[in-house]
């Protein structure tokens, strides 16, 4: 599987730039910078957010759009490392998924008209 990591751009050098994976509030682990190539998604400045894949930014990203990306990353590593019991991975996907965890049922627009005009059949 290939993930998108968010990174915050330190300082940018032509279509290049030093960007920063920041390791979630309270963890041990290091930042992680790298050399990303910025030439997808033109006008990067610093402090922005990017999301990079295979050391190319594709998309920016605002802040809390990166900070809920990295919590739901930080929840897979998280339960990917060890065994955990029912209750605490229910506690880790709850903060990890947040934003789709409080979020009501949502149906694919195309499901949704179709529900609307009262189909209950494909």
């Amino acid at each position: 599987m290939c993930l998108g990591i968010p990174m915050k751009v330190l300082r940018c050098e032509g279509s290049f730039a030093l960007c920063v994976a920041e390791p979630p509030p309270g963890q041990q682990q290091s930042a992680r910078q790298e050399q990303v190539d910025t030439i997808l998604v033109p006008h990067v400045q610093e402090g922005d957010y990017v999301l990079v894949f295979m050391g190319m930014a594709r998309a920016r990203m605002e802040p809390d759009e990166a900070r809920k990306l990295q919590d739901a990353l930080q929840a897979l590593a998280t339960l990917a490392a060890a065994p955990v019991d029912a209750g605490a991975a229910q506690q880790i996907v709850t903060h990890g998924f947040a934003d789709l965890c409080n979020a009501p049922p949502r149906l694919p627009p195309h499901l949704q008209a179709a529900f609307d005009a009262g189909l209950t059949e494909a």
